[in-house]
């Protein structure tokens, strides 16, 4: 009966009986899009992402290896087959899969500095920010075959889910620790309708520093023009301004101190 069903599910794929290479497809049913082909027209192969679709057809794939906890079918004393978290080196064939890792174990998920190679520049900062975020907010490693749903209801992340992330230099957070700086700079254009006054809650953020560790959230108050060269002292040398170029100071009171 349950072999019924499955065959009766798989004739939405018969249309691509005569296609050999991943072909996309939507399924309205159930609002996915999939990659979808035959093997000599009669072993159905379907795939939820183009590089997985494409790895067996060129024998090309990616590898990226990773150390976080995941779940193992191990002996127990008796010789019964368990199934046992374990922190422990592991790898992926897809970022995707290097994420889902990530989103289920944010305190053990490692890369080592040999096996950073394998990923991009941009790759590694993505991760080392996501996992910095899911530790703020207080998430912790699964160890539960079965996902209770109390884990996707976030409280801390409710709270601060409307606020901006900006990463600012220790010079700059040394500044505003000190109380000589309440303000974010950018530089003026032609386009910019200001200045303006926020209303409550209406623009606010989560500061962090250069290792995305997080500092303070803040509340934007206010907007003025000034010129570069008035606020100059307060700025990081990162910023390369002429004095007279004009800037849009956005001033922020601290909310809450992190650390």
């Amino acid at each position: 009966m349950q072999e019924d069903k499955y065959q009766k599910f798989c004739k939405r794929y018969d249309k691509f009986r005569n296609n050999n290479l991943p072909t996309p497809f939507w399924d309205e049913e159930r609002q996915v899009l999939e990659y979808v082909y035959f093997n000599n027209k009669k072993d159905l192969v379907v795939n939820n992402t183009i590089s997985s679709a494409l790895e067996t057809i060129a024998s090309v794939g990616f590898y990226y290896p990773f150390t976080d906890n995941h779940m193992t079918w191990q002996k127990d004393e008796k010789g019964k087959i368990i199934k046992k978290f374990v922190v422990s080196h592991t790898h992926a064939h897809t970022f995707e899969e290097v994420v889902r890792s990530l989103y289920f174990s944010p305190e053990t998920f490692k890369i080592s500095k040999d096996e950073e190679q394998y990923y991009s520049n941009q790759e590694l900062e993505y991760l080392k920010k996501l996992q910095k975020y899911l530790q703020f907010i207080g998430m912790k490693d699964l160890k539960e075959t079965k996902i209770p749903s109390k884990r996707f209801k976030n409280k801390i992340h409710s709270k601060y889910e409307n606020a901006l992330i900006y990463q600012y230099s220790d010079f700059v957070l040394n500044k505003i620790k000190e109380g000589k700086r309440d303000f974010r700079m950018i530089k003026w254009y032609p386009e910019y309708r200001g200045p303006k006054v926020y209303k409550k809650k209406e623009y606010q953020a989560l500061i962090t520093n250069k290792e995305n560790d997080f500092i303070m959230f803040v509340e934007f108050i206010n907007e003025e023009i000034k010129l570069y060269k008035d606020v100059k002292k307060l700025c990081d040398k990162e910023n390369i301004l002429a004095d007279d170029d004009k800037v849009i100071i956005i001033h922020f009171k601290i909310l809450e101190e992190f650390n």
